[in-house]
């Protein structure tokens, strides 16, 4: 229907046009009869005025028709047999005068016509070009803006918010998506305009992955994507896996270059098919070249800021160890000087001594543990503790530490329980997963009461294990519960068994595995600690033990 319409509308224009030209050579004709009774002679020239209408109103077909229809009127009306009939004198004279006429006034109409025509087509051009020239210096004024807060922009947070933001608006983009990358190793920056879901997938991307943005990345230059087939044949994988970056009639990606060296990407989704002209591209490479400098420089500023902050930490870290050296480790130096002391008598009992012996190891091993600690707490701080990863069996884990706990639950007569499901699996360092378990349970052995119970249990959920040392000791009173994972931090001030470092270490090693660590905990009711950490879907027989 609508198609139709739009092929009538020309049609009635040509149709109203030899239309216009007929009424007129008959409202001349008319008026001519009706002047005759006042003439001696009849004139011909109110047909003039009919030729002009119908040529500058309808162009040069119209003038023809009514050209010829005067002719027609005035042989029918006016003239006899021969072109006779005007008087005393033969109206052929009159008729040809007529007739040039006619002709030099459609001609002229016609030229005149077409003049206008022309004219009004550039006066359109000029307006549609001024239309863009305001447009551009629009976007050029807008272009200014996002440069001068790229150059203001510090970290590359800042720089992706102000090309996610400003940017996007000065190319008239829908949506977008910025990457980076240092040597072989790509990291998502953020997008806009796409779903949570989306932007998680994206964050997933890696070097190789066909997506535009990073093959952009790889080719070294502009990829412009005209429409959707286009993309779903190009990037087919894309649209399977991420089919809502499809939806759009425009794609374009475009490395980002500073000084000869790539920094990062970023892909621009236009709702348009026609959306991106030349002018469009010039002012996506404008904007790629500002963002590229400004990430150039974040990257660099970040770097120094992260190497201050570690400076600062490690300092931080040596402080705290020269403190704890000077007064935690030495509560145990001291006794294990004043046993010394009291070995060398002579006449020391061999009870005695056995006692003084049995004292002096166990402050030897209260300071290695503190020392233990310490370095590891170092290591923390200053980002250097390094995990061997594998695939290790939950089984085993439990099993390890029934066998390194159960004696110390049992001199303290505590209940201890273990339980797991043998073919859960996680991927984890051994040696550092058994330390969490290890400090976890050890608190809870320390403050559970005798007679009370100490549980030790393994949950496989969904992608993750998560692990839960449960006691019915004296719990953990709200206004404690916060400063549990601070580093140096102990609810008994004067308490010697330890530095206060337990679990702000295992919270660190749980963290740098990719879980998290939790308490809940009522006073007199107990405490649950809990920690999760990425499990394997695998058989548990071709799990490595440890």
């Amino acid at each position: 229907m609508v198609g139709s319409q739009k092929r009538s509308r020309p049609l009635w224009t040509i149709g109203s046009r030899y239309v216009l030209a007929l009424v007129t050579t008959i409202l001349a004709h008319a008026l001519t009869i009706a002047l005759r009774r006042d003439l001696p002679t009849p004139s011909f020239m109110l047909f003039i005025p009919a030729v002009a209408i119908s040529a500058w109103f309808g162009g040069l077909g119209p003038s023809i028709l009514a050209t010829a229809m005067s002719l027609v009127l005035i042989r029918i009306h006016f003239l006899g047999p021969g072109w006779v009939g005007l008087g005393p004198e033969n109206g052929t004279l009159s008729v040809a005068t007529f007739l040039v006429v006619a002709v030099i006034i459609a001609g002229t109409m016609e030229a005149l016509r077409r003049s206008r025509v022309l004219a009004d087509s550039h006066a359109a051009a000029l307006g549609r070009l001024n239309d863009e020239n305001q447009r551009v210096a629009k976007r050029a004024t807008k272009l200014l803006d996002v440069t001068t807060a790229l150059s203001e922009a510090m970290s590359v947070d800042e720089v992706t918010a102000v090309v996610l933001t400003k940017g996007l608006a000065v190319v008239e983009a829908a949506r977008g998506v910025l990457v980076s990358v240092e040597g072989d190793r790509l990291k998502f920056l953020g997008a806009r305009g796409l779903t949570p879901t989306l932007e998680a997938q994206l964050a997933k991307l890696t070097m190789d992955s066909d997506v535009p943005v990073v093959h952009a990345l790889r080719k070294g230059e502009m990829i412009s994507i005209e429409s959707p087939e286009a993309f779903r044949e190009k990037f087919s994988g894309v649209y399977q896996d991420f089919g809502e970056l499809a939806d759009m009639q425009t794609y374009l990606a475009t490395p980002l270059v500073h000084v000869g060296e790539t920094v990062g990407s970023l892909a621009l989704h236009f709702k348009e098919a026609a959306a991106v002209g030349a002018s469009d591209r010039a002012f996506t490479m404008l904007l790629a070249q500002a963002a590229a400098t400004a990430l150039y420089r974040a990257r660099t500023y970040d770097a120094e800021l992260d190497k201050r902050r570690r400076a600062e930490l490690l300092v931080q870290a040596r402080e705290d160890v020269l403190g704890v050296v000077a007064h935690d480790l030495r509560n145990p130096l001291n006794l294990i000087l004043m046993t010394n002391e009291l070995l060398l008598e002579e006449h020391l009992a061999p009870e005695r001594r056995t006692e003084m012996l049995g004292i002096a190891t166990r402050a030897s091993k209260q300071m290695n543990r503190m020392i233990d600690d310490l370095l590891d707490h170092v290591r923390l701080q200053a980002g250097r503790l390094s995990l061997e990863i594998e695939e290790v069996s939950v089984e085993t884990i439990m099993r390890q530490t029934e066998e390194t706990f159960r004696p110390l639950a049992e001199r303290g007569h505590l209940h201890f329980h273990i339980a797991t499901q043998d073919s859960a699996i996680v991927r984890a360092d051994p040696k550092r997963v058994s330390q969490i378990v290890g400090n976890l349970v050890g608190n809870a052995i320390k403050f559970t009461p005798e007679q009370g119970s100490v549980s030790l249990r393994a949950i496989h959920d969904d992608n993750q294990v998560v692990f839960q040392v449960v006691d019915d000791g004296p719990g953990i009173p709200p206004e404690q519960m916060s400063h549990l994972f601070d580093n140096f931090w102990q609810a008994r001030k004067n308490d010697q068994r330890g530095v206060g470092l337990g679990l702000a270490i295992a919270k660190d090693l749980v963290e740098a595995h990719g879980g998290k660590i939790w308490v809940e905990s009522e006073v007199d009711h107990g405490s649950t600690f809990s920690f999760s950490l990425p499990a394997v879907t695998m058989p548990a027989e071709s799990v490595i033990t440890q």
